[in-house]
């Protein structure tokens, strides 16, 4: 059943991004040892279990319902597409519910998901300038490989 995926979801994101996937089709995907692998929604593979400790990554699909948001400037905006880390000096903004460690949703300026990754920085560190704001973990580039349907 969905609802131990969108409890899960709800616990590490919050319950707004659970509440915005209750009205979909949300499939799950699990394991030999009936553990949630892959968490479909609408068809479209949007969260992955990471192995080591059970924590949902979305994907950049599943980055489109995240509140959890960096926008960028325009002009690295192609160079995240192509999966680079996202340099500190080229934040616009970071959404109040954004962690540093926690995944993000890297948005470019016109407010398009282009990238998700791992924030580094908290709000404040951000205000340096200096390193890079955002680990990219997938991007618009390595997004076209992504996996669709789940297997019946």
């Amino acid at each position: 059943m969905a609802l131990d995926a969108l409890q899960i979801i709800a616990y590490l994101y919050g319950r707004e991004v659970a509440e915005r996937l209750k009205g979909r089709d949300v499939k799950i995907e699990r394991n030999k040892a009936g553990r949630i692998r892959y968490v479909y929604v609408d068809g479209k593979l949007a969260f992955v279990l990471r192995n080591n400790d059970g924590y949902l990554l979305p994907t950049i699909y599943g980055a489109q319902f995240l509140d959890r948001r960096v926008a960028i400037s325009g002009e690295v905006s192609e160079y995240i597409k192509q999966g680079r880390n996202v340099p500190a000096k080229y934040v616009r903004d970071v959404s109040r519910q954004a962690r540093p460690n926690g995944e993000v949703a890297v948005t470019d300026p016109a407010g398009a998901v282009i990238a998700v990754g791992r924030l580094l920085y908290s709000r404040k560190e951000l205000t340096l300038g200096r390193g890079y704001a955002v680990k990219v973990r997938e991007s618009l580039k390595g997004a076209s490989a992504q996996r669709t349907e789940p297997p019946q």
